[in-house]
């Protein structure tokens, strides 16, 4: 859909798109009120939101999935 409509992406590296990606992403995350969120994801943080309140102990923190996936990623080098 958007590579038929802007063909300079085709023609990106690897490392190209992912700037771009990450530039959209930055852009995105500046204007959160326009980004669209569906009824069903609406449903899924509600449904998490509760499952939290429940039991809070049975959440990862962001800290805990970063230290365990950087962990990983240390013992395979």
């Amino acid at each position: 859909m958007i590579l038929e409509t802007v063909p300079d992406v085709s023609r990106m590296t690897p490392a190209e798109k992912l700037l771009l990606v990450s530039e959209l992403w930055d852009d995105l995350a500046s204007h959160p009120t326009e980004v669209p969120v569906s009824r069903e994801q609406i449903a899924e943080l509600d449904r998490r939101m509760e499952a939290y309140r429940r039991d809070p102990s049975q959440v990862t923190s962001w800290e805990a999935i970063q230290r365990r996936i950087l962990g990983r990623t240390l013992d395979c080098e």
